[in-house]
């Protein structure tokens, strides 16, 4: 039986008997900022690159008959396509990241709510699978912030 603590710059098991232990897991400020980073940059992406595709490939006016058809306004496309965009892009800077993250929470929930949930959990069904684990993976970083390598921690005066 092994015991576990954590620290912010180590990560340290404690076996049975009183041997211990002591991994350095990431010079920048430990495994719990290096985790929150690798969240971050992959929301990050993930909406950046959706955003990307709804402005330049599928451009606006596609965009907007594609959200027409899920009886969304066109404001609400230019809405969720600005969002995705420009919070994605924030996102993966570890810029504003907290506030970043809410509008894609928000998207999300409207994603989930109007589009998915009636077709269940499972994305092979067009359910809401895929947007919860987004929305959730963005709440998280509301709550935690950026992890490590972000411009928040410039800003702040931090390092790592």
């Amino acid at each position: 039986m092994s015991q576990f603590s954590s620290s912010p710059s180590n990560f340290t098991a404690v076996k049975a008997g009183g041997t211990c232990c002591r991994w350095a897991v990431s010079s920048a400020g430990g495994a719990e900022r290096v985790g929150i980073m690798l969240v971050r940059l992959m929301v990050g992406v993930a909406f950046a690159v959706h955003g990307y595709q709804k402005w330049f490939i599928w451009h606006p006016a596609g965009t907007v008959a594609g959200f027409g058809h899920m009886g969304f306004p066109p404001a609400a496309a230019y809405t969720a396509m600005t969002a995705e965009l420009v919070c994605g892009v924030l996102l993966i800077l570890g810029l504003f990241t907290r506030f970043a993250a809410i509008p894609i929470v928000i998207t999300m929930i409207v994603a989930i709510v109007k589009v998915h949930l009636h077709n269940g959990f499972f994305v092979s069904n067009m359910g809401y699978e895929y947007a919860l684990t987004l929305g959730v993976a963005a709440l998280a970083l509301v709550l935690a912030g950026p992890g490590t390598l972000a411009v928040d921690d410039l800003i702040a005066g931090k390092r790592g």
